[in-house]
């Protein structure tokens, strides 16, 4: 298996992207609205995040950088249909690298509570890290962090 992680640049991407967090974080939920121009997707400091493997878009992520040495995860998903192969895992390795690679030594992110878990597994602990972002979509989640210091 070849996984690719790129940071979202060209039509194609941007529709994969887009089409990936719709159809998992906001359709198979029960949500509508989806924006695909939202502004914080454009922002200097955000990456939008696209995993290929084998050359097929099967995950987004977007990694805002906050420029003091910390990141935030946000809207990690994997297309349904590979859901619990590893796939995430692979993801979250790879978005980790990619963090690491800026700088960044600390992660946040806010986790569904159905994925706790797993975030868990992966070494994150629960951590309150700015109550401010616990509205909109992100109303119930659970607040993460993890280091990326010594890790590799």
């Amino acid at each position: 298996m070849d996984y690719e992680l790129i940071e979202v640049a060209d039509e194609n991407e941007w529709r994969d992207y887009h089409a990936i967090r719709r159809e998992v974080l906001w359709e198979a939920r029960g949500r509508t609205g989806y924006n695909n121009k939202h502004g914080d997707e454009y922002l200097p400091a955000n990456h939008p995040l696209l995993l290929r493997l084998d050359g097929r878009a099967i995950g987004t992520t977007r990694l805002d950088d906050f420029g003091n040495g910390t990141g935030v995860v946000r809207l990690v998903a994997i297309v349904t249909d590979l859901q619990r192969r590893g796939h995430g895992r692979k993801l979250a390795e790879m978005v980790e690298a990619y963090a690491r690679s800026r700088g960044m030594t600390r992660l946040f992110v806010n986790v569904a509570p159905d994925a706790v878990g797993y975030y868990e597994k992966l070494g994150w602990q629960r951590f309150s890290w700015d109550e401010t972002e616990l509205s909109g979509i992100a109303a119930g989640t659970i607040q993460m962090t993890t280091s990326l210091v010594n890790q590799c």
